[in-house]
């Protein structure tokens, strides 16, 4: 099917077959967006690009091509060692500047890793949207990392708070966030 010459027909074959099987398990896995290093690396995107582009599915997609060009024009075309070799390195680096590019602008276009600290509801105003009773529970909703969140909540106290007033989330206690009305919060404590 595939006449295997020498050593160096043996590798490029190998390295196309490697890439297409690792890449189809890689999608079928999942795994496929795993960087290495990562952070912030701002300014015009280029550094984004090339970060990008020591991830798996860039290295699968430049060993596949780079294997699979190799071949081809080494054993397909006739052409020399040297410019088959050069043809392929050239097409693997394609391939993997593609496929980091789409990764970085189509797939992860924002590329901000997430901080747990953006999605703390300490110290978030919100609104009632289901009262809650007195030593009860109710419900609030409120906006956080740009998406309208909903909770279910209680009061610090054991006063019941009315539909539609603006509280602010103290904590969270088992899943449940324990509030108090923001105009209780800016009141006077000596009147």
């Amino acid at each position: 099917m595939f006449p295997v010459n020498d050593l160096l027909d043996a590798i490029l074959l190998g390295g196309f077959l490697f890439g297409v099987l690792f890449t189809v398990a890689s999608l079928v896995l999942g795994f496929a967006d795993i960087g290495i290093g990562g952070g912030e690396s701002g300014g015009d995107g280029g550094g984004e690009l090339l970060n990008g582009l020591f991830n798996l599915s860039a290295i699968l997609a430049f060993i596949t091509w780079f294997g699979g060009i190799g071949y081809l024009f080494r054993n397909a075309a006739g052409w020399s060692t040297f410019l088959s070799i050069l043809l392929g390195l050239g097409g693997g680096m394609v391939a993997a500047i593609a496929v980091s590019w789409f990764i970085t602008k189509v797939l992860r276009p924002g590329g901000k890793e997430l901080d747990e600290d953006d999605y703390d509801t300490v110290g978030v105003v919100a609104k009632v949207t289901s009262g809650i009773r007195e030593g009860g529970f109710g419900e609030i909703v409120f906006e956080l990392g740009g998406t309208r969140q909903v909770a279910s909540a209680r009061a610090s106290t054991s006063q019941a708070i009315s539909f539609g007033t603006e509280v602010v989330v103290l904590r969270t206690e088992k899943g449940v966030a324990v509030v108090e009305p923001f105009a209780d919060l800016l009141a006077d404590p000596f009147e």
